[in-house]
Parts: structure tokens; sequence; C-alpha cells
């Protein structure tokens, strides 16, 4: 398979050059520093999991101070409610539809060959690059491993996960190896994905009692809380499961303060670029279903974003309320270093609003469920939009007010019919557009799975 296509090596063209001075963004550079980047993906985790916005049980006390020392982005938006579609689109920059990594079920596919990688173009501009990375849906079969010189990869679905506390102590060993050199490495963590299975200690710390049934809750057993008619779970259920759940954040915190600490004690911390970024969100009945990868609403695809800066370069804004999108944030750290941006990232850079600058509104469109009907939504900066594509859907479209109505339970469809024509047409334009472009590029072949895992995930639930 040909790695790099002609298209990437026409979009880096003369844009790659590092030890640019930044003053124009407050980042005076001297020439001996060189930055290194550090993404930190949390998988599965809703933004309000996070004591930093919002949840007052503690937590995540080592994710609040990095946000103390950085830029939360309060309304940071997914391009989807599962992991393929979202991780490729934060490594590509830009929309599912473009760059291919979307599935159905076990029916997936690679990213398309002619869009490149942020870790290409690092690697590219000389960075040594590595990501430790965990689950089926992050993994070599999908060519998200393109451009890393290291892809660490355990290759598991829910359950044997490899906990964050030994994906840190590899990431770690590699950072220590490799500490002279500029690097760009992304830490996937996947502890709070289904099954939901606290180390000793975690479990109950936020369920306040010990119930059956204890973890490892799989989705099964959660899907077991439902009332008949599937109605959802007694809210003290509900609790029982989300305290479980916090109880993997809880853990997943720890290992990212020891992480830190470990780049402090490394020496590279400070100037370094640290980014925390969750794939997706998680949903415990919000809307009447449970887990992801089926809807479009804000506990799926609104996510934490944390961004602290080199120390090096001064960040004005502690918190950003504009919303931004997760294909903005390999622009940003392309921006911060001083390398050029490739065509085909079409993401845009959040250094004007961490400085405080005026800026564009950035409209987010979410496309990709994994089960169920296909939907794709359009999130203005007060409203959004969802079409659901099946034309026997039960809600073909949704309208709802998110500024005023965060948790999307006022349905204003029928109500606002003059501002669903409006968006409506803005999501039809603007996604055409990119099915026009998309129709032009490769079309990867569907990944053949092992059928003993598919079995196994059948039988567990997980396709359904």
């Amino acid at each position: 398979m040909k790695r790099v296509s002609h298209l990437f090596s026409r979009s880096l063209s003369l844009g790659l050059v590092l030890g640019v001075v930044l003053l124009h963004l407050g980042c005076p550079r001297a020439p001996e520093r060189r930055a290194s980047v550090f993404v930190l993906l949390l998988d599965t985790v809703r933004a309000d999991a996070l004591g930093c916005y919002g949840n007052l049980d503690g937590t995540t006390p080592h994710l609040d101070q990095i946000a103390a020392e950085g830029t939360l982005f309060t309304q940071a938006i997914s391009t989807s409610g599962w992991t393929l579609p979202s991780v490729a689109s934060l490594l590509t920059g830009t929309w599912p539809v473009i760059h291919g990594g979307i599935g159905k079920g076990v029916e997936l596919r690679p990213i398309r060959d002619e869009v490149p990688t942020a870790a290409e173009v690092l690697g590219a501009a000389g960075f040594r690059t590595a990501a430790f990375a965990n689950a089926a849906f992050f993994s070599p079969m999908l060519h998200l491993d393109r451009g890393f010189d290291l892809f660490d990869h355990r290759y598991t679905y829910n359950w044997n996960v490899r906990r964050a506390d030994e994906t840190v102590a590899a990431a770690l060993a590699w950072v220590r190896a490799n500490r002279d050199r500029q690097s760009f490495v992304i830490v996937h963590l996947f502890d709070p994905h289904l099954d939901y299975d606290p180390p000793p200690g975690y479990a109950e710390r936020f369920t306040n009692r010990r119930r059956a049934p204890a973890p490892p809750l799989n989705l099964n057993a959660c899907l077991a809380f439902e009332r008949p008619g599937r109605v959802p779970p007694t809210g003290e259920d509900i609790a029982y499961l989300r305290g479980v759940y916090h109880g993997e954040i809880a853990f997943l915190d720890e290992q990212i303060g020891r992480f830190v600490a470990g780049l402090k004690a490394i020496g590279v911390y400070d100037d370094a670029a640290v980014v925390v970024v969750a794939d997706h969100g998680e949903e415990f009945w919000d809307h009447g279903g449970f887990e992801h990868g089926h809807s479009l609403y804000d506990e799926l695809v609104r996510v934490p974003l944390i961004l602290k800066l080199p120390a090096w370069c001064r960040a004005v804004q502690p918190a950003v309320d504009r919303q931004v999108r997760i294909i903005d944030v390999m622009p940003t750290i392309f921006e911060l270093l001083g390398v050029g941006l490739p065509d085909t990232f079409v993401g845009r850079s959040l250094i004007p609003l961490v400085q405080g600058l005026a800026d564009e509104e950035r409209p987010a469109m979410c496309e990709s469920t994994l089960y169920g009907s296909d939907r794709v939504s359009w999130r203005t900066a007060s409203h959004k939009y969802v079409v659901d594509l099946d034309p026997s859907a039960e809600k073909p479209e949704e309208l709802y007010d998110w500024r005023n109505d965060p948790e999307e339970l006022v349905d204003l469809a029928a109500k606002s019919s003059d501002l669903v024509l409006a968006l409506r047409a803005e999501l039809l334009a603007f996604y055409g557009k990119l099915r026009d472009q998309a129709e032009g590029m490769s079309v990867p072949d569907t990944v053949d799975l092992d059928p003993k895992k598919i079995q196994m995930l059948r039988e567990l639930g997980y396709i359904r």
C-alpha cells in the first residue's frame, strides 16, 4: 500500500519550517527551544465527568490542574459519537466523509490513502512520533498507524483491556528514551469504555454503597437495569452505573497525574504542548439510550478539550466558550510549531481564541453512527439541527437551542420551521460539497474482522 501519496507530498511542499518566531501569538521562541507535543486521548469520557467541567465529586484533580495551567474549551465538538471516525478526524483534521474512516457494526473502512495524518506531517518535519493505542477502532488495520515511528497497540474490544497504568508506563519509557528529540506522542487511555471495571478501591468510590451486580459490568449487564418495555432504569440505578464509570475515570486521572509527574521528572513538561481531548462521550439514557455510537446528542459529541501551551507561549484565555471542533486540534499544533498546514486539514487553529482575538464562527458537523440509522447534525453558535437519513424515521428532523437547553430536551423542529429550513439548507450545501468531493476519492476495502471475534461480540451484545 502506498503510504504517502503524491497529494500528501504536494500539500507539504514549502510549509515544513520549524523554529518560526511566533511573535503574533505571544509565543516568542528561542532557537534552542523545540516543543514536544503530548496528546492525551481519553476514550469514552463525557465532558461533565471532569471537575473542570462542573463535576463536584472530585473525580479528576490532575486533569483539573492541567486545565488550570492552560485553556479549557467548554464547547468542543467531535465529528461523531464513536471512536473510528472521531479519532480519524483528530489525526487528519477533516470530516469523516472525507477521511473515509467510518463503518456499521463490524464492517469498518480504513482512512483513505490520499488523506495525510498529523503523524506523517510532523514526521516529515523532523519529529519522532509515537502512539500508545488500545482497542480495535484505533488500530493499524484502519491505517491509523500511518506516520508513527512506533505504534504500540493493544488489540482489544471491551475486555482484557490494557489499563491506563500500563499504557502510561510504556509511554513514559519511550519519552525517557527520546527525551532529546522533538516528539509527537499520543497516549490513548481506554479505561472508561465498557466494560466498566475499575481497579480495586475505585469501583465503590462514587457509588455510595456496594450492590449487585458488582463490576465488571458489560453491555448486557448494564442494559439489564432497563425496566420492561426498554424503559430507562431508575435514577438510583443510573447513578450506580455512572458511579462505577466515574471510578474508571478517577483511575485514569490518577495515571494522567503520574504521566505529568514523569514528564516533569524527565524535564520536558514545561516546554511541551499538552492536549487533553476525548473522542466521544457516553449516554446514560439521557435520550433513552445507553453507551455510544447510536446518536449525535451532546452527551456523545461534546467532549472535553484542554490545551496547555509551552511555558514560553503566553495563553490569555483560561477558558473559551466559543464552539470549536476536534478537527481544529492539529491545525493548532501545526501553527504553534511553525509547521505548514496541508490543504486537507480543514480545521482552523485555536491559537486566536487562546489569545483572546476575534474569530469567525466555527459550525460543527457530526456524522456516522455505528448502530441504527444514519444521522447527520449541524451545530451552530446557538442551535443544533439533526436529520435522520432513514426515510421511515419516526423523528426525521430535530432542532435544539443548546445554549438555553444544554441537555437537548426540548425539540423545537415543529415550532421553528423557518430556522429548520435555514439550517437544513446550510447543512445540505455543506455536506453536499463534501459528498461530491468524496465521490472522486478512493474507496478503501472493508476491514475483515476475525469471525471468532465477531461471534464473541454478538454473544456479549456489542453487535446489535
